[in-house]
Formats: C-alpha cells, structure tokens, sequence
C-alpha cells in the first residue's frame, strides 16, 4: 500500500504519522567503516586526544538508544536512517534528528516545499551535549519522550526558519542553505575576486571570501567575522566580506550589510560556493553570476521552548 504524502504548512500543529529518524554518523564509526592507523593508535592507547572522541560516541549512542525506546515505547511508526534524501522526507511527517547541529543542517538539505506543502517538520534532538552546541536542537534525549506526548496532545506547531536560495546565472542550486554560503576561491589561499552588488551600489573586492547568511546562521560564522546577530525569524540576507582590502577600494566599503537580496559577478577562473559548511558544494567560472535570496517559503521546525533565552545566553557567553 502506497503511503500517502503528508501535508504541512509552517504554524501547522505537529503530527506524528510516520517518523523518520536520522542518526549521525559517529568519528568512531567511520573508523570502524574507513579504517584510520593514526585515530585507531590513539583510541587503542587511550590517548587524551582521542577520549573526547571516545566519550562524544558513547554519548550518541546511548541517546540513539533512549530515542529508539521512546518511539518503540509509544508504538509510534518510525524509521531509522543515516543517509536521509529527497524521497525518505516526502513520506515523513516528522524529521528527528540525532546528532547535533550538523546532523540538522546536513538532513534540513532533503526538505523542500511544494505548492501544498512546506515539508515536514524537523526536531533535533542533540545527542552529544557534552560536546555539542546543538543550536537547532530542541532537547537532549532525556526531554524526547516529553515532546513526543506534546506532540500526540497537538500542544505543539511548527516555527519557520528561512533559507538561502542561491542561483548561479540565473539556475537555482537544488539544495538551500540553512546556516549560510560562502563564496570564495576554490583555493582558500587564495584571494577572492569578484563585483559586489548590493541594490543599486556595486564595488570590485579582494577579499578572503563572502558570508552570505540566513537569521538562524548570524549567530555562526559570520558573527565571528564582524557580522550582527538578527532574530531567528527575521526573513533577511546578510553578507560580509572576510579581511577585505578595503585600502584598495575606491568610496565606502561594501563590507557587510542585512538587505533582501544580492548578487556577485566573479573575477575568478575556479571559485567556489560552499553551503552550510562543507555540506554542499558549487563551483564556478570567471564572468559567473551568483546571486543569493530567500527560498520562497520557510521550512517548519520544532524550535526548543527557550529558543530566545537560550539564544542570547549563547551569544553572551561566546563574546
């Protein structure tokens, strides 16, 4: 029997249906997987290098194990997966990942909209906290079982989180970057070089690259390069040019900004777009346009109870 596509719109109450599970992949077992002599040493050895590693890997499986028993608990429909596509989030009416942020950003890449649905709604469960930020995180595995019945009461509907749509000459990328996209050299030794259109404005760069960022990811990296902090709903793009030369411009620097949107004609033969880390990657050409926008529609999101509080305790403590 076919199962029938579920239907989700953001600020819809969560459902539970059939539950799709993605798991991290630990560094313990991708060695176990893809042997590493130098790693295997220095677990074999007990090595202080290696027992954060250790430690992190016992944790995720102990919580994997207590997520597994909350749902098998409540005879709650679900699957378990490590490698999560397109297909595995159409079926889905909830995404649980297991893991942390990374796990979040890499999965959020299969969920797409379509003209009846945002896709299902994603909750992260941060497996790891010992060693793990677990922003997108709603709860660590002890507070699973609590959402799960939130879930079945209908006390709970999804929040948005916008994305990045990037285009390169016009044609989308597939994927949409949750956290942020950074535009540099395929080589990041190397100078960037590219025009920068802001509005109406434009400006020749050197720099070591471009941050390109959603509101969820103005608290990551473009943060530490000078970036502000925007609220996670806030439906804008900011940018920021990393080191620039700005000695070498001619009028104010375009160094970073919020706008709606922007657009960047490369100078370089190899560059590259790298979404949400090193999740995704695109290159292109010299005379390439790449712009940057917000996705049509936000992707749903069970946002942790204290998202604001816990957001501006992270941020005070990080500065």
């Amino acid at each position: 029997m076919k199962r029938q596509r579920p239907s989700h719109r953001v600020g819809d109450v969560v459902r539970l249906g059939h539950v799709v599970v993605v798991r991290k992949t630990t560094a313990v077992e991708q060695q176990a997987n893809r042997p590493d002599r130098r790693l295997a040493r220095l677990i074999g050895s007990r090595d202080p290098l290696a027992s954060r590693v250790v430690g992190a890997h016992e944790e995720h499986v102990a919580s994997l194990a207590r997520v597994e028993a909350e749902l098998q608990a409540r005879g709650i429909d679900h699957r378990v997966v490590t490698h999560f596509g397109r297909r595995d989030a159409a079926r889905a009416s909830l995404v649980v990942t297991v893991g942390g942020d990374g796990t979040f950003l890499r999965a959020s890449h299969a969920i797409s909209a379509t003209p009846d649905s945002d896709g299902p709604p994603m909750l992260g469960i941060n497996s790891a906290a010992s060693s793990s930020v677990g922003y997108f995180c709603a709860a660590g595995p002890e507070g699973f079982g609590a959402l799960l019945d939130q879930i079945a009461a209908g006390e709970i509907r999804s929040r948005g989180l916008w994305r990045l749509q990037v285009a390169i000459n016009g044609k989308p990328i597939r994927d949409l970057a949750l956290n942020d996209v950074l535009l540099a050299h395929q080589s990041p030794a190397e100078t960037s070089r590219y025009v920068l259109k802001v509005g109406e404005k434009t400006q020749d760069h050197k720099s070591s690259g471009l941050w390109i960022a959603t509101a969820a990811g103005s608290t990551a990296a473009i943060r530490s390069a000078g970036g502000q902090m925007l609220d996670v709903d806030a439906r804008q793009v900011q940018f920021r040019a990393r080191e620039l030369m700005s000695w070498a411009l001619e009028g104010d620097p375009l160094e970073g900004g919020v706008v709606d949107d922007l657009e960047v004609t490369s100078r370089m033969y190899t560059g590259m777009v790298y979404l949400d880390g090193g999740h995704l990657r695109q290159a292109f050409g010299f005379g390439d346009r790449i712009s940057f926008k917000l996705a049509e529609r936000p992707m749903p999101w069970v946002a942790p109870h204290e998202l604001d509080e816990r957001r501006q305790r992270w941020i005070e403590k990080r500065s």
